[in-house]
């Protein structure tokens, strides 16, 4: 019983989670719009899953692309899909760190820097499902080495901007 309690209010509170914060657009980078842009929710999680990746002081991979669609880990031939171009350049402006995605390569599980070899993260959000115009849930986050930091998120429209809040995925530890 005292699991199904916990359970439920795992979930219940999940709802009342806040919206994550918007990380800011550095002076000297060129705002994408993806946030504003109530057509694509998957491309303000995207800008959200890079600006909290280039925020961290301390990254793991020096070499990041953003792709369109995840790499399969379990599929030999799964292969990254580039994003639209145009899509493309607006990330490249907003983040200077990030490389092209013919940048990055999958060499067996790992995902490698095309030009050095090192190992590098592939960014993408993935099984984007939306009840309603105004409300979207998707996986947003990274592959790299045989690993994914991915995480699960909500995605609600306030009528002037997507607002992003990480979905509970209830697990209850026992």
């Amino acid at each position: 019983m005292r699991k199904i309690i916990s359970a439920f209010l795992a979930l219940s509170c999940a709802a009342c989670a806040p919206s994550l914060p918007r990380y800011a657009v550095p002076e000297d980078a060129a705002p994408t719009g993806f946030y504003e842009d109530q057509s694509r929710p998957d491309l303000a999680l995207l800008e959200y899953r890079l600006a909290k990746y280039f925020a961290w002081n301390e990254r793991p991979y020096e070499t990041v692309c953003a792709v369109a669609e995840k790499v399969d880990p379990s599929r030999q031939d799964s292969v990254a899909v580039p994003l639209d171009p145009a899509i493309e350049r607006k990330l490249l402006r907003r983040f200077p760190m990030l490389t092209p995605s013919g940048g990055c390569k999958r060499e067996g599980l790992s995902i490698i820097d095309s030009d050095t070899g090192v190992q590098a993260a592939l960014f993408d959000v993935h099984e984007l499902e939306c009840e309603t115009s105004v409300r979207c849930s998707a996986w947003g986050g990274y592959y790299a080495n045989g690993q994914h930091g991915w995480s699960w998120y909500w995605l609600d429209w306030n009528g002037r901007e997507w607002k992003i809040t990480k979905r509970d995925l209830g697990i209850v530890l026992t």
